[in-house]
């Protein structure tokens, strides 16, 4: 916000008046950063087993298997997955087959292929997504950690 002040000349005789303008600049909506994945499974990639990952794990190729440890997972647009996993937060745009449970939030981008249950504090879905399964609110933090690992085995 800026201030703008000026005075207008007026004619002998008569006060001047002043106006006072004030202007709002258009505040650029702040950018996150975003997350840099740590371990990427990349296009035209396969992987099946068990990863442990510290970090975000973002799958733009094909993935089967157990996720252990990850804080977040980004499933890229080329990207597919088959498991069931837990995680702090979640961006898919891509395909999953499986359930997915986030202590924190699911994002679930245009094009976007579920079929499994999800389950976190905040879902967000853009229209365009294909979803099959069921979608479950957890309350809060508390009480997601408590349920760890109940309810999403097939």
């Amino acid at each position: 916000m800026s201030f703008s002040h000026s005075a207008e000349s007026a004619p002998a005789g008569i006060a001047h008046t002043e106006v006072l303008v004030l202007k709002f600049r258009s505040q650029s909506p702040q950018q996150e950063e975003p997350l840099l994945a740590n371990t990427v499974i990349g296009v035209n990639s396969n992987f099946r087993g068990t990863l442990m990952v510290s970090g975000t794990l973002r799958i733009d190729g094909e993935f089967e298997g157990d996720i252990l440890n990850c804080e977040r997972l980004e499933v890229g647009e080329h990207g597919i997955m088959r498991a069931d996993v837990e995680v702090k937060e979640a961006l898919i745009c891509g395909r999953v087959y499986g359930n997915i449970r986030a202590l924190g939030s699911i994002e679930m981008k245009s094009g976007a292929r579920i079929e499994g249950d999800v389950a976190a504090l905040t879902v967000a879905m853009e229209q365009g997504v294909r979803f099959t399964g069921r979608c479950t609110m957890l309350e809060t933090g508390a009480d997601a950690t408590m349920e760890i690992g109940v309810g999403l085995r097939r």
